[in-house]
């Protein structure tokens, strides 16, 4: 009888236990993280949530803000309640995405700040994120078929192809590492001579400005009612130098005296560039010869042949001697 007893009453207790564990879902049991204390609530309203459970995190700025409490299948999509710290504010036109940090981790609801949204309003309790303000993420499904579509497409292969197709115009690893440190020398050049850069774009800068101030005056010499003048200078200036032009042909032309000149002065350059013995031959010649000469100017004849071979030392002398220079 007794047996009977704790028989029936060990099968009513499995039975409420099987019963109760049909109700209890994953979320229901504790968690290890903290929770988020007396927060506010808010509706976020997506077109669909892939595998979010209750419980996921909400992340705004890199911070874990608050969780999941519930989601609500409606007729256009999913409302995802989502509970806030009371120490955190939403900006109103605040965003909402579905992320996953890699394809097979947790799912968390990430809050996105719009760089051009207003400040100063936020949301209060029970608001909710309409579903244009909000993005709903791939299916798992499509991003696998992406991928291997990309696999089996032979990009990868393609991607090998390119990859040895660079190292076979690249240049030898010596030939890198020697361009490589003459780019460090000339950057290391060019870091030493910033004070010559910053002056030169000063100047660059004080020349545009210079042009700015004048802005008025260049418009006005680049006008239209200035082209006339700019015509008739051009005719000037052309016509000088037509006449100028003859005029250095001509000069050209007759300036062929001087070449022996400058051929006599080229000599003497190499002379004096010759060295020791081409000045001692100089200085002889100019103490044994041209000194004593003008000196004591005078010429010495030995004898005048005329073009037979005749000799007429004596007729010159005569002629000389009635001239008054020999005596």
């Amino acid at each position: 009888m007794i047996t009977r007893r704790i028989t029936r009453a060990v099968a009513t207790l499995s039975l409420i236990l099987v019963v109760s564990s049909c109700s209890l879902r994953p979320e229901d049991l504790p968690s290890p993280r903290g929770g988020i204390g007396d927060g506010y609530e808010l509706s976020v309203e997506f077109a669909g949530v892939m595998n979010l459970p209750s419980g996921a995190d909400v992340i705004m700025d890199g911070v874990r803000v608050g969780e999941v409490r519930d989601l609500e299948v409606q007729d256009d999509g999913v409302a995802v309640r989502v509970g806030i710290r009371s120490d955190t504010k939403v900006p109103a036109d605040i965003r909402a995405i579905v992320r996953q940090n890699t394809l097979l981790g947790d799912t968390y609801v990430a809050l996105l700040r719009d760089p051009d949204g207003s400040d100063g309003e936020y949301l209060r309790e029970g608001a909710t994120v309409p579903v244009d303000r909000t993005t709903s993420p791939p299916q798992l499904e499509d991003t696998m078929a992406v991928l291997a579509t990309f696999v089996n497409g032979g990009s990868i292969r393609r991607i090998e192809q390119v990859m040895g197709r660079v190292n076979a115009v690249m240049p030898d690893v010596a030939e890198i590492e020697r361009l490589a440190g003459t780019v460090a020398v000339d950057l290391n050049d060019l870091g030493q001579r910033t004070v010559e850069i910053d002056r030169m774009l000063d100047g660059m800068n004080s020349s545009a400005a210079a042009l700015n101030d004048n802005s008025e005056s260049l418009v006005t010499i680049f006008d239209g009612s200035t082209v006339h003048y700019w015509r008739r200078l051009a005719v000037d200036v052309v016509s000088h130098i037509g006449q100028i032009l003859p005029s250095v042909g001509s000069l050209y032309v007759g300036g062929y005296w001087l070449v022996p000149m400058f051929e006599s002065l080229a000599d003497t350059t190499d002379i004096s560039r010759g060295g020791p013995s081409a000045a001692v031959d100089l200085s002889n010649f100019l103490r044994t010869t041209v000194i004593p000469f003008a000196q004591n100017p005078s010429v010495d004849i030995v004898s005048v042949e005329s073009a037979d071979g005749d000799q007429l030392v004596s007729d010159a002398e005569n002629i000389l001697r009635m001239l008054g220079a020999v005596k």
